[in-house]
């Protein structure tokens, strides 16, 4: 079989120029022009379309709308617990937006421990005759919204369950009224109604319920409490900072002076039992 030459000596025409270059200069192009070395170009990226798939609809890892999400515990301020009174079990809690309901249940615990695998947690300090253990005690407790007072009066009228107008004290003026954005509630067996104002004895105006027209609207059945019928004559305590606060009875102990804050920093509050 015969070969070619070698082309030493020969010339060639550009495809792109149409000028003479020596045939051993010659280069072939990506679109098979034949051009001098000095010529040639690269093919354009953009000439080689990508393959584009469908768009993706589905998640990988979908987290259903109906999940349950693990509770946690929420750090609080320093020195959150403040005894009510000397010889009391009441203690109250400061937990900025809480976002609790009565009658749910609170465990307290004290710094966390690297060390330790059976308890995972330190105990809150102790302060004015309050133990530690007590405070951050494994079972919990169960609380309620607001702070206690002892200012109280009574139902100037019965009222059904549903009834969120007309709602009268026999004398409200000792009771804690506040604006729109700082409810207060009153206690009445074992619900709680939130109000802010109080006008002629009568409780009202929770915005966004309560209007110009008709301020005298409360939220029955508020913070988890069951709306129920109460009688003329049932005992209403004022239970006041409900956003903020809360308090239980502490096992057993008692306070030595009242009014006293403490348990250390940190402390938290969440559930009994925390889901890793």
């Amino acid at each position: 079989m015969g070969k070619f030459a070698s082309g030493k000596r020969a010339i060639a025409i550009s495809d792109r120029s149409g000028m003479q270059f020596p045939y051993t200069e010659m280069v072939k192009e990506w679109n098979g022009m034949w051009v001098h070395y000095s010529e040639f170009e690269i093919k354009q990226p953009q000439l080689d379309l990508a393959v584009i798939g469908p768009d993706g609809v589905a998640l990988e890892h979908p987290r259903p709308p109906k999940r349950t999400t693990p509770k946690v515990a929420v750090m609080l301020p320093e020195n959150p617990f403040t005894t009510y009174a000397a010889a009391s079990s009441t203690i109250f809690v400061w937990s900025p937006n809480h976002g609790r309901n009565s009658s749910t249940t609170v465990r307290f615990r004290g710094a966390p421990q690297v060390s330790s695998i059976t308890n995972k947690f330190s105990d809150c300090r102790s302060f004015d005759g309050i133990t530690a253990a007590k405070l951050c005690r494994a079972a919990g407790y169960t609380i309620t919204v607001g702070q206690y007072t002892t200012t109280t009066t009574t139902l100037n009228g019965g009222i059904d369950s549903t009834q969120t107008t007309g709602i009268t004290l026999t004398d409200g003026s000792s009771f804690k009224t506040t604006g729109d954005l700082q409810p207060q509630v009153a206690l009445i067996d074992s619900e709680l109604i939130r109000y802010t104002t109080i006008t002629d004895n009568v409780l009202g105006q929770v915005s966004p319920a309560a209007t110009s027209i008709n301020p005298h609207v409360v939220q029955r059945g508020a913070y988890g409490t069951t709306k129920a019928a109460h009688l003329t004559g049932a005992t209403v305590r004022n239970l006041i900072d409900p956003t903020d606060w809360f308090y239980f009875t502490v096992d057993t102990d008692t306070a030595t002076i009242g009014n006293k804050r403490g348990g250390g920093f940190p402390v938290s509050a969440g559930p009994v039992t925390l889901t890793p």
